[in-house]
């Protein structure tokens, strides 16, 4: 009898241990913490609405949703990253507009677009501004360009992001000034040297220089909206000024590593879409400048597909360099 009970007990032991595997593979996503990567350094307008949203992902996901920030090259040491996670949903980018421009602006990027992720959902929209020292003489757009023009490569600008570049790029061929690009690894690094003045221009996220520009710090000249930003709505907007530029496209989003499950990204797409209903992640987006959307994971393909296009007409026709 003793024996028979040993042997029926191993004999259930070992079932178990056969069950596990699929028993996890069948457990409710999600069952441990989300790893979320930006492609930004932390305290910028990126890193602050993320965590905003990771925040509101983790009291509706049930776990916690973790910020992991691998800033760097425009945004390839993230997307790497995501490339060489396993697509089981528990590892996911917050990916910027301007990563579509990546395999066209380097040498070697580490993927051809960002088709090849699977999209998750679209977050939101980013309000751009034209920032300047107090230092240059210049209290509009129009006296900016007739400065720059007067005193062509005096002027320096600072990118944080290849949307920042795309940006400048415009202005400069719009107004036909002449500046210096000096590139960041985010709005985090380049705004004390806008500050101190080390660098004079940046056409940034609304929300990294407003507390500034309020304090007197530096200048806001224009927003490169369609129309008047709800946080600043006494500056006008680039066209306003006189200036026509082409589309810029501003947004953020989530993605996941390809071939992860359909209904792993429906969950994910539908907790965003919730979350950023919410009044209190709206009104943290609100104070980053950043419209919510919330998106479907096809509606977020088509956005891809359409500013990738935008990124490829760009490089063309401004001729702008890899590098």
């Amino acid at each position: 009898m003793k024996l028979l009970s040993l042997l029926t007990s191993a004999l259930a032991g070992l079932a178990v241990g056969l069950a596990s595997p699929a028993a996890l593979a069948q457990s409710p996503y999600p069952s441990r913490p989300v790893r979320l990567i930006l492609p930004t350094p932390a305290g910028g307008p990126s890193d602050t609405a993320a965590r905003a949203l990771a925040q509101a992902l983790t009291g509706s996901l049930g776990q916690p949703v973790v910020i992991e920030n691998k800033p760097g090259a425009g945004g390839s040491l993230a997307a790497q990253a995501l490339l060489a996670a396993p697509p089981d949903g528990y590892t996911l980018l917050w990916g910027l507009a301007s990563m579509a421009g990546i395999p066209l602006l380097q040498k070697s990027p580490p993927f051809k677009s960002l088709s090849e992720f699977a999209p998750v959902s679209l977050v939101g929209h980013f309000g751009f501004t034209l920032f300047t020292h107090p230092d240059v003489p210049a209290a509009n757009v129009a006296e900016l360009a007739a400065y720059a023009k007067a005193h062509p490569d005096k002027l320096s600008y600072a990118t944080g992001t290849l949307g920042e570049y795309m940006a400048a790029a415009q202005f400069i061929k719009a107004t036909g000034v002449r500046m210096l690009r000096v590139p960041y690894k985010g709005g985090a690094q380049l705004m004390p040297d806008l500050l101190s003045g080390r660098v004079q221009v940046n056409f940034g996220p609304t929300s990294s220089g407003l507390q500034h520009a309020r304090a007197g710090k530096l200048r806001m000249l224009a927003t490169m909206l369609p129309e008047p930003s709800a946080v600043a709505p006494e500056v006008p907007t680039l066209a306003a000024a006189g200036v026509s530029t082409g589309t810029l496209p501003t947004w953020q989003a989530v993605f996941a590593p390809a071939g992860t499950p359909r209904e792993i990204t429906q969950r994910l797409s539908a907790a965003i879409a919730q979350a950023v209903k919410t009044p209190a992640l709206r009104t943290q987006f609100d104070q980053q400048s950043l419209q919510p959307v919330g998106s479907t994971p096809q509606a977020l393909a088509e956005v891809v597909v359409a500013d990738t296009q935008a990124w490829q007409t760009f490089v063309r026709d401004y001729e702008i360099p890899q590098e």
